[in-house]
């Protein structure tokens, strides 16, 4: 009986220190602090561009947003480099601080230079976002050769970029005078490919970088796509037989997708170039830098990823910087085409603008041509017979974390 009880107090006793949860019995369990909330910095995607105006800079970013701060009351720190890398920047020390602001003008630097910019976020209370985005002017203001300008800068999808210094996009150099030359052989370039056809090259002449760089030019020799002007007739001894052609025939809404059926070829020989580290520093170039660079440079800024709407954006800067050479031309062919008798029947200057002009629907069609009949980039560059172990070389070597 003793015993029956003794083990029946024993249960109770277990029951009394499981039910009330403490080693000394009977008192309720202390509540738990509740942890301090977390102050988040805020989210902002980095500098989006760096203009080189007159001597000075201008950074151009979108507000960031913060959950505590309002938009009047961030605040944002600019860093310099004249180094694009990372570990270049005292990120210990903001070169300027502005609050509420989209925009800052950076003037005092050193001369002679190019610098690449960084800008970070923080909010009310000192909480400041790590974003690595680096920035610089993308064009050098080359009058003989405006369009000559460098594809790095953009953000990928994934927020990856693309490396400054690496790769670059022009028109033709032939023009170039020895300034100008001085700065494009300073970017000391590991290949250079030539878009254009030798009628183009015998017209218009070699590129000034051309001498003493032989061994890493190719002269890949694009074909200009829309079957009227392939089967137009060219005389090379003869500049004016262009003025010959009724570019009126043109099919401008499918150039794009034409320039990239009709040279897979030398577009797959451009990418094993890209393919490769050592060829690095690349340039590229036909002789308006827009319709045959500009398909190369679409198709590669599609391989890394970069979003359609910055690919596009980037094709139209081309007619934006030529604007100058556009007008300058046209006035030009209104005074030739009166004295040619063999012209086409009604033809004017103003026939040839869109010849001369951006068409963002024809580089918008042939990207839904990629899309759609290959899948995408990396089955069109398979198809040409660029690798996907190639494509990833590509990106590894363009990208930066």
């Amino acid at each position: 009986m003793k015993s029956t009880m003794a083990l029946g107090l024993f249960l109770i006793t277990i029951v009394a220190l499981l039910v009330g949860g403490g080693a000394c019995g009977g008192g309720e369990k202390e509540p738990s602090s509740p942890l301090p909330e977390q102050n988040l910095p805020p989210v902002f995607e980095g500098l989006d561009s760096a203009a080189a105006i007159d001597g000075a800079y201008l950074l151009s970013w979108t507000a960031a947003s913060d959950d505590t701060t309002p938009s009047d009351r961030i605040t944002y720190h600019v860093f310099a480099s004249a180094d694009p890398s990372i570990t270049s920047f005292d990120l210990a020390s903001p070169l300027l601080t502005v609050t509420g602001t989209t925009s800052a003008g950076i003037s005092d630097l050193p001369p002679g230079g190019r610098f690449y910019f960084i800008v970070r976020a923080c909010d009310a209370q000192g909480a400041c976002e790590q974003n690595a985005v680096r920035q610089t002017e993308r064009t050098f203001g080359l009058k003989t050769a405006p369009n000559f300008r460098d594809l790095g800068g953009y953000v990928n999808a994934e927020g990856k970029q693309i490396q400054w210094n690496r790769v670059f996009r022009s028109g033709e150099l032939s023009d170039l005078d020895d300034r100008e030359l001085a700065i494009v052989n300073g970017f000391r370039f590991g290949r250079i490919m030539d878009l254009r056809e030798p009628a183009e090259i015998a017209r218009d002449g070699a590129d000034r970088t051309y001498s003493g760089n032989e061994a890493i030019y190719d002269l890949l020799g694009f074909n200009v796509g829309d079957p009227y002007l392939l089967a137009a007739p060219v005389d090379p001894a003869n500049p004016l037989s262009q003025l010959l052609w009724d570019v009126r025939q043109v099919d401008y809404p499918n150039w794009y997708v034409n320039v990239l059926e009709s040279n897979r070829d030398g577009i797959r020989r451009a990418f094993e170039r890209f393919a490769d580290p050592l060829q690095y520093p690349i340039l590229f170039h036909c002789t308006q830098g827009k319709d045959r660079a500009g398909v190369v440079s679409a198709l590669l800024l599609m391989l890394l990823d970069v979003p359609e709407d910055e690919i596009l954006e980037d094709y139209m800067l081309t007619c934006r910087l030529t604007a100058g050479d556009i007008e300058k031309k046209l006035d030009l062919i209104a005074s030739i085409l009166p004295s040619l008798s063999a012209a086409p029947q009604g033809i004017t200057a103003e026939d040839w603008r869109p010849m001369l002009s951006c068409h963002e629907e024809a580089m918008s069609n042939m990207l839904a041509h990629v899309r759609l009949e290959y899948g995408g980039i990396e089955g069109f560059l398979e198809s040409i017979g660029v690798t996907i172990a190639q494509q990833e070389a590509i990106r590894d070597v363009l990208l930066s974390e």
